[in-house]
């Protein structure tokens, strides 16, 4: 069935003449009749089978009819990145009106959109979290919505989204036209079909022949460590013409590919969570209009890129979700064309290729490894300059008005303020840089304005050693000392105490010299134990011995 065939506005007939549509696809020539119609619709089909123009013509073909002012058809979709794929092909099938879209997604300015709620806009494409808040804040009416479409609703029910859909749906008049889009037919899809749609018509598109007879899938078994070099020259070697996705499940692993793929002079970057919602859309736009040649992703932009010139997808990581991988390798051969998916398996993702082969219903064919893949190639290479994908902490090396640094992270010394020399300084308290000093010393500036800090007192090493040796001779009960300090002098005294002359008790000694031994008396034996006993030795005069001293 051709687009001519469809009774709809000349304008989008234009349209389609100059994108050069003239086919529709299967989901198309089975939904959009009954679209046309206002019968409401459950639409079972893959992304890539162009289910995006399937409930936007039946919605622009009422506006350009009826020309209606004001909001009167929503469209929900899980992620921002779908969001702004499908405010582009509205945008564009409106090309010959004045009539408006208009985008409501977190990351971006409430006064913004509401600006573009205010400009009477026909269509709006949301988010369910960010749509909620302007409803909640009075700001949107969906009173006269006629159009209601929930596009990829098993992925938003995944999302935890099922409770916002339901308090929007309420908020809607019950006379709309409802059209739902899925991958899968879930129970929450059947529940929320049976609730709210009014005699649906169910439109079905067999998955199994989008993804065997239109994408040609390889898989090549390496080690992680072998990845990076295999896709380097993998890419190296490709001489086919077009765009390439390369797929990871780590968001940081996103801008180590991009770093090594532009080191090697290909034209490469990448969007993740990491990087705001700006600037994700400008490199989107820089992607698909060809700056670009690779974009690196995680899975949030696996149903958020819709690019038609897209001839290969890699796997650098099996996803976890087995139907994540349709998805995945269904942003190339879109609309029916040819495309082909390469898919690295490391010793991690054996578990997750079990699952995809039994999802599919059939074994991926296996490429024979190239040993000379297994090395980053040498030679010299033009490295690519692209767009820097991290973003760094705003707080982090961040200078002031007076050129220092400020921040958790600052490790640059502080730059001295250049009005500094010019003013005439004053005495004052100078700290000490070290902050364990308790007490700080005054110091002066010199005449050319350069602070002079006083100089802590210097304490020679081994006088500090004595002088906790001494203290430590005064514990154990030998002659305590008392240590002064003089500030003024470099270096430490310690004084001994003064002790008043007492007579101290001497051992016995007989007078006589040729004294008998064998005929001591009892004094004598008791003055011979005392003598026996060794006194205490200071740990200094130890310390001394070791020394020889």
């Amino acid at each position: 069935m051709k687009f001519t065939d469809l009774n709809i506005h000349e304008n989008m007939l234009r349209v389609f003449d100059e994108i050069g549509y003239v086919e529709l696809t299967p989901i198309q020539e089975k939904s959009i009749p009954f679209g046309l119609e206002g019968r409401d619709i459950t639409g079972l089909a893959q992304t890539g089978t162009g289910k995006t123009l399937a409930f936007l013509i039946p919605i622009v073909n009422k506006i350009l009819n009826e020309n209606p002012e004001g909001p009167v058809a929503l469209i929900l979709a899980p992620t921002r990145e779908l969001v702004m794929q499908i405010c582009e092909e509205a945008r564009r099938l409106l090309k010959y009106s004045d009539k408006k879209v208009s985008t409501i997604i977190g990351g971006t300015d409430y006064k913004e959109q509401l600006q573009d709620i205010e400009d009477k806009t026909e269509i709006i494409v949301a988010t369910p979290g960010r749509l909620i808040d302007h409803i909640k804040s009075g700001k949107l009416s969906l009173a006269n919505i006629s159009f209601f479409v929930l596009d990829e609703a098993d992925r938003m029910f995944d999302m935890g989204f099922i409770k916002d859909i339901r308090y929007v749906m309420k908020k809607c008049p019950d006379t709309k036209q409802v059209m739902l889009y899925s991958a899968t037919l879930s129970y929450y899809v059947i529940r929320l079909a049976s609730e709210y749609l009014k005699d649906p018509v169910e439109v079905s598109i067999e998955s199994d022949k989008v993804v065997t007879d239109n994408i040609d899938q390889k898989l090549i078994h390496l080690g992680r460590d072998e990845k990076l070099p295999y896709l380097v020259n993998l890419i190296l070697n490709d001489q086919e013409e077009g765009l390439g996705i390369i797929f990871t499940n780590l968001k940081m692993m996103v801008p180590e590919i991009v770093s090594r793929l532009s080191r090697f002079g290909i034209p490469a970057t990448g969007i993740s969570s990491l990087l705001d919602q700006k600037k994700r859309v400008r490199l989107l736009k820089d992607f698909k209009f060809g700056k670009y040649k690779y974009m690196v992703a995680t899975d949030v932009a696996s149903r958020g890129i819709d690019v038609d010139n897209i001839k290969v997808v890699y796997n650098y990581d099996l996803p976890m979700d087995t139907e994540n991988y349709v998805h995945r390798i269904g942003r190339t051969a879109r609309a029916g064309k040819k495309g082909r998916s390469v898919s690295f398996c490391s010793e991690r993702d054996y578990a997750e290729l079990e699952k995809i082969e039994k999802f599919l219903g059939n074994k991926l064919d296996t490429i024979q490894v190239e040993e000379v893949y297994l090395k980053f190639p040498e030679g010299e290479f033009t490295p690519f300059v692209g767009e820097k994908l991290k973003e760094q902490n705003p707080n982090q090396n961040k200078q002031n008005r007076n050129g220092n640094f400020k921040g958790k992270n600052s490790f640059l010394p502080k730059r001295r303020d250049d009005k500094f020399k010019s003013e005439k300084p004053k005495e004052g308290n100078v700290k000490s840089e070290n902050p364990r000093d308790e007490k700080f010393s005054k110091g002066k500036f010199h005449k050319k304005g350069k602070p002079t800090y006083a100089k802590k007192e210097v304490i020679n090493p081994l006088d500090e050693a004595k002088l906790y040796l001494q203290k430590a001779d005064s514990v154990l009960g030998s002659e305590k000392p008392k240590v002064t300090t003089h500030p003024s002098k470099k270096e430490t005294h310690v004084h001994k105490e003064k002790t008043s002359k007492v007579k101290q008790n001497k051992p016995y000694e007989p007078k006589n010299q040729n004294y008998d031994k064998s005929k001591r008396n009892l004094f004598d034996i008791n003055e011979a134990n005392h003598n026996d006993v060794k006194k205490p030795v200071s740990i200094w005069k130890r310390i001394k011995s070791l020394f020889g001293r």
